[in-house]
């Protein structure tokens, strides 16, 4: 089964609002005769699976009637290939009258889909109310073993939708309950948010940074950032330049931005001894690569201060550690 199309993401320290999707517009009645050219020659792909993943050259008759007498896999899988513009010409409105059809006989992944395409608005104006009622739908659910993701997905969309409030009025309780069952089902930026939760609204940063810590502990690096920066800030009462260093560090080698660029500042203000300037250049490159407007200035700034030997090796270095996604990176 292909993955469903996801708009979840996040930024460190500013939750972007959720912009990107769909209202419904004229797709409640049964699609019209496909007037998209498809080469029906007969291929055994009933449902449509070697053509969502990309191993068939077209979509087989069989898939198409299938998805005419309802049946959720091939509907699903059809939805898909019109949403992504695969073997089709792409079509948002066949895409979600498609979902739309699956998701009423309790697909899990045609819900997430549906209430991932209401929410961004793809056929017009998202529309919060729609996008909310087919997450609850799913994660409402038990979580079923062969739709996890998407169940543990929609949880963490609902919790995320009350608490900034998109269809209806902050709801910081809704937020938690929906939050922390997603975390308590594996979700790793589930108790990222929770954290953030605790620090700005309930002003419990100790309470944040155990949550704060699940989500690290995940792999997620903006909780690892986080974390770094209440060390810095010292948050429990005195700055640990060490601890923040190897949070920041961590961080920084998934390839957070945000993180680059405060472990970079931080070395520059000699956080924990000396700056290495070809250090500050390798971080500030990373971030810059990135599109980070402050790390383009910075990196300016850092390179007029080595010389021509200096700077072949920090681009040597930086060029290294990025190739290798830092793990072949003697910082």
């Amino acid at each position: 089964m292909p993955a469903v199309i996801s708009f979840c993401q996040l930024s460190e320290r500013l939750f972007i609002a959720l912009m990107v999707s769909v209202a419904l517009i004229g797709c409640s009645s049964q699609p019209t005769q496909d007037n998209t050219t498809v080469n029906t020659r007969e291929l055994f792909d009933p449902w449509c699976n070697y053509a969502a993943d990309g191993l068939a050259e077209q979509i087989s008759q069989k898939c198409i009637d299938n998805a005419a007498a309802g049946d959720v896999d091939a509907l699903t899988n059809l939805a898909y290939l019109y949403a992504k513009g695969i073997l089709v010409e792409q079509d948002f409105v066949r895409a979600m009258v498609y979902y739309r059809k699956a998701a009423h006989q309790g697909m899990p992944e045609a819900q997430y889909s549906l209430a991932e395409m209401y929410r961004g608005g793809r056929v017009g104006k998202p529309n919060y109310e729609l996008a909310r009622y087919w997450y609850q739908q799913l994660a409402s659910q038990a979580v079923d073993p062969q739709y996890p993701r998407h169940q543990v997905d929609a949880q963490f969309m609902l919790g995320l939708m009350h608490f900034q409030g998109l269809g209806d009025v902050v709801d910081l309780k809704a937020a938690q309950h929906w939050l922390t069952l997603s975390s308590n089902n594996g979700h790793s930026e589930a108790p990222y948010v929770l954290g953030k939760i605790y620090l700005e609204h309930y002003h419990q940063p100790a309470q944040a940074f155990k949550w704060y810590q699940v989500s690290a502990e995940r792999e997620f690096a903006p909780a690892m950032h986080q974390i770094g920066m209440m060390y810095i800030d010292g948050t429990f009462g005195k700055v640990d330049a060490v601890k923040a260093e190897t949070w920041l560090e961590r961080a920084a080698s998934l390839g957070l931005a945000e993180a680059q660029v405060d472990l970079a500042t931080s070395e520059y203000n000699g956080m924990n001894g000396e700056a290495d300037f070809i250090k500050i250049y390798v971080w500030l490159d990373a971030a810059a690569g990135q599109g980070n407007a402050m790390a383009k200035q910075r990196l300016e700034f850092i390179a007029a201060k080595l010389n021509p030997q200096q700077l072949v090796k920090a681009q040597a270095l930086s060029k290294q550690c990025s190739t290798s996604q830092f793990k072949q990176c003697n910082l």
